[in-house]
């Protein structure tokens, strides 16, 4: 029986599980490193407590940003910049003694709910990570679609009518005002504290000031879901990374806006749902396309 791996990297933590047939065997998480060198310190004991007494079969390695046309590394990531042009698929594949393959995190997210998640009810949705960043995977038919160079999905990258400049360097982007960050930031401005689950625990105990900061976000996620629902008319939008379990908060604002922007279309035609697969998608996904490359 395959030892499959599938490894997570983002911005705040690195995830790796142990994958079967039916979903996740085991899991485990450590804070993100900040050197390249550290990441595979990392990947190396995760994999040793996930598999104390064997070699994996294969591991596949989700990470933030855009990846070489060989894949073997990352040649940009706003939010993990000490990993660029690093030989990171050598470098782990020779620490780990087995194939590595690299794959970006929300493509790999979108792979993960095609097989155990959201894909097992809808056959096409556009998948949106809010994590550190904003990532994002059209799957079309119940199959991954990344265009012509490999590379689209960037829903993050979306303009979408503001002037904070995102960590990509340009201004205007979804991701500067709706990832999970961005949300967190918006509610310190605010003088609201805590993580933000307990923000979202606020919002639905009725603070104005909190449900404001969801408000805020899911406008601007409706904005660029109605850019997509224009160009390519998909109706479902899923929510997934840290602030997936905010999509009863994100939900309303994002519809309506949404509706506003897709001429033609109602509140009615779209749907905005939590992944059900939560940051374990990232690690499914990415053993998923390990074992079947």
């Amino acid at each position: 029986m395959k030892s499959i791996i599938g490894v997570d990297i983002g911005g705040t933590a690195i995830k790796a599980g142990l994958l079967s047939e039916h979903g996740l065997q085991k899991k485990l998480s450590a804070p993100s490193p900040k050197s390249a060198e550290d990441l595979v310190r990392v990947v190396i004991q995760l994999t040793q407590e996930l598999l104390p007494d064997r070699t994996p079969s294969c591991c596949g390695v989700a990470v933030a940003g855009l990846l070489s046309p060989d894949e073997k590394e990352v040649l940009n990531s706003p939010n993990l910049r000490w990993i660029e042009k690093f030989p990171l698929q050598a470098a782990l594949a020779d620490a780990l003694a087995c194939p590595v393959f690299l794959v970006n995190d929300a493509t790999a997210a979108a792979q993960g709910e095609i097989r155990f998640g959201i894909g097992t009810t809808h056959p096409s949705f556009l998948l949106a990570t809010l994590g550190t960043g904003v990532g994002g995977g059209v799957v079309l038919d119940g199959k991954l679609w990344t265009g012509s160079g490999g590379l689209a999905g960037e829903f993050g990258h979306m303009k979408v009518g503001h002037e904070a400049r995102c960590t990509c360097g340009t201004i205007g982007c979804l991701e500067a005002v709706a990832s999970a960050s961005a949300m967190q930031r918006h509610a310190k401005q605010e003088n609201i504290p805590g993580s933000l689950a307990e923000i979202a625990d606020t919002a639905r105990h009725g603070d104005s000031k909190a449900k404001s900061v969801f408000e805020q976000a899911g406008s601007y996620l409706g904005q660029a879901f109605g850019q997509v629902a224009l160009l390519m008319d998909l109706r479902v939008l899923v929510l997934g990374g840290g602030a997936g379990p905010c999509a009863d908060l994100l939900r309303d604002a994002a519809l309506t806006t949404t509706a506003k922007q897709a001429f033609g279309r109602t509140v009615e035609d779209f749907s905005v749902l939590a992944s059900p697969l939560g940051n374990d998608a990232g690690v499914l996904g990415a053993g998923i396309f390990a074992s079947e490359t």
